[in-house]
Formats: C-alpha cells, structure tokens, sequence
C-alpha cells in the first residue's frame, strides 16, 4: 500500500447524502460531518454482502469528497448506492496497514541501508540528541544531491547542499557544482633565498654579497655573484619536505639581477637528489632542467625567468626524506652569453602535495 497518513475515530456512522453512481469518485456527499478530515477509510452499506464497499477519503469536505473506490478489490465494477444509504467509519485493516508501512519506511536504530522510500521525507522525524553519535553511513543508493538532512537539538531538518557549500568555500575547501574538494592538495611553492645557498667546493660561484639596490631608497640585496665566460657555477641548498608531499618532480623560478645594461642571456640549472636514513651523501643529482632569461637591459632590474620543465629527482624520494638542490649557470650553454656575474637572489621552488598533515 502507499505510504500515508490515514485518520481515524471511534463508532461514527452516517448515511450518503445522495445516491452515487457506479464507478462516481467526487462530489461524494456524507450526512454528518465524521469530525476528522481526509485522509479516512469508510465503509458504504458495511451490512450488505453483496454491496459492501470500502473507500479511501482523498480529498475535500465530507460534503463533497474525492475518493478512491473499492479499495479492497471486491468488486469487478464500483457498485452503484442509493442515497441515505449507511456508511460506517470502522475500518482497521486498512489503516493498520498503512500504519506498518510508514513504521518500515523510517528504520534509525542503525546505519541507513539503502534507499529511503519515496514519500518518506514527509515524516516529521525526531531523535534524541544524546543518540546521534559515531559515524552515520549512507548507502549508495541514498543521494543527497540537493538537500542535507542534518541535526539540530535532536531534530532532524533539511539543509540545502548550496547553503554548506557556500559557508565552506574558501575556507581550506572548494564547492563547486556539488563538489567538495580540499583546496589544500595540490601544487604548493616554497621561497629559497640566495643567503640559505652556499658555493659549492668546486667550481663555486662567489660567496653570499651585499648590494645596494640604489641609494639606500630600496631593499638592501643579498646574492650570490655567478661570473660570466667562465666555466659553469653552482651553489646548493637542502630541503626536507614536509611528509605530505607527492615525492614526485619539482619545477623552479629563478629571480635574479644584473649591473649592467646589456641583454646578453643567462641560463640556470637545477637538479636534485633524495637521501634517505643511511644513505651515503656522495650520492650523485639526478639530471637538471634549465631556464634561459636575458638581461632586460637595466642596471639593478629585477629579473624573473619563466618555470622550468618537471625536475626528476635522483634517489627515489620518499616521506621524511632529505632533499639537496644544486642550481648551476651553465657557461657552457649556447643561450649563455652574457660575460658579466648574473646575481642570483632566490629560486621559487614548486611541489605538490597530496595530503595537508605530516605523517
């Protein structure tokens, strides 16, 4: 049967007011008003065997009712009834059933299991709040693409999904077209300024240095001088990543300047190796990927390059491991022709990670 709320009271009989036709389902007319409103069960010549017939009370006044005929099937066609005829409200088998039917659509002692029956979300539905603990479970087959059914002091209400998604966006999470995604995972960068480098022990470039930007009016610069038409200058740097990082390749932006006024081009390198516990530290970097920059023709501009192709770092990194960056001016590249120092300030280094907590 269907899901519904059926109404009920004790011993009340009346009579049709008017005869109604055979197969007729509105303008059906009662004598006395039953004191309850549709939804109702009755029973039209309830002692009469052959004329018996049960009705569902759908709609409107008793004056004037919508109804559904012959609701226990007794009939091949709705028996016509004369007017004054007796109509009974004694109907308990009907609206037992509908009663069972509504407790076995609402199961909350556990888990939601499976699809909530249609008609369902029409039962106000309370708990007490001291029962909604632990983890709720939906099943696959219960969608909440447009609505939330959510506590409130033990009540529970419907919440539109726009309205979460809307408190939640920006906050660490992105809501789009009833999507959540953690804004948080994904590709992150980090700041290596030139004074966390130093030379290397062979073919270094010169020490950390000061420089004035110009007239004491701007920031005060500390770079690492990579001489020109010579052989290839480096200086290194260690990184350990935080354990959510994805282990995979990293790109960089090299930020640079130059005291000269020339546009003769400059090429940095960078390349890495992962070193894990026990690890011996002559361990050799995995192959480099370069940026080709050219002066911009402005003493004490700074200068930018563009992001480098994916770097492939050697030693198979994994969590907690320890990263050390060599990040090189490679004189020996045709694209490397100016013969001044190009003064590195900083690399922009960028990762991905896939998780936001450390392990």
């Amino acid at each position: 049967m269907a899901i519904q709320e059926t109404n009920l009271v004790n011993a009340f009989e009346t009579t049709l007011d008017g005869a109604v036709a055979s197969g007729a389902n509105t303008g059906i007319a009662l004598t006395d008003d039953p004191g309850v409103a549709a939804k109702v069960y009755l029973v039209i010549d309830p002692d009469n065997d052959s004329k018996r017939e049960v009705i569902l009370w759908n709609s409107g006044a008793y004056t004037d009712m919508a109804v559904t005929r012959d609701v226990d099937e007794k009939h091949g066609t709705d028996p016509a009834h004369a007017d004054d005829t007796k109509v009974r409200l004694a109907v308990v088998k009907q609206h037992v059933e509908d009663l069972h039917d509504r407790v076995d659509a609402v199961a909350l002692t556990g888990p939601v299991t499976g699809t909530l029956a249609a008609g369902t979300s029409a039962i106000a539905t309370t708990l007490a709040a001291a029962s909604i603990t632990g983890q709720t479970e939906l099943a696959s087959g219960l969608a909440l693409t447009d609505e939330l059914l959510v506590s409130d002091a033990g009540t529970i209400k419907r919440m539109d999904v726009s309205v979460i998604a809307d408190a939640i966006d920006g906050a660490g999470i992105d809501a789009s077209a009833g999507t959540l995604v953690n804004a948080a995972i994904g590709k992150q960068s980090i700041w290596v300024p030139a004074a966390a480098m130093n030379p290397t022990d062979t073919n270094g470039c010169a020490d950390i240095a000061k420089l004035d930007s110009g007239g004491n009016t701007g920031p005060d610069l500390y770079t690492l001088d990579f001489a020109g038409a010579t052989a290839n200058e480096h200086a290194q740097f260690s990184i350990a990543f935080p354990s959510y990082w994805n282990e995979s390749t990293v790109t960089f932006k090299a930020y640079w300047t130059s005291e000269t006024t020339d546009t003769d081009g400059v090429v940095w390198e960078l390349k890495g190796v992962a070193l894990a516990n026990d690890n011996s530290l002559n361990t050799a970097f995995g192959t480099g990927q370069h940026v080709d920059d050219a002066n911009i023709g402005t003493a004490k501009d700074l200068h930018i390059t563009a992001e480098s192709s994916a770097i492939t770092i050697a030693g198979s990194p994994a969590a907690g491991e320890l990263c050390y960056f060599n990040i090189s001016r490679l004189q020996d590249d045709g694209s490397d022709t100016a013969a001044e120092d190009a003064k590195l300030i900083g690399i922009k280094l960028f990762y991905t990670v896939d998780d936001v907590h450390e392990a």
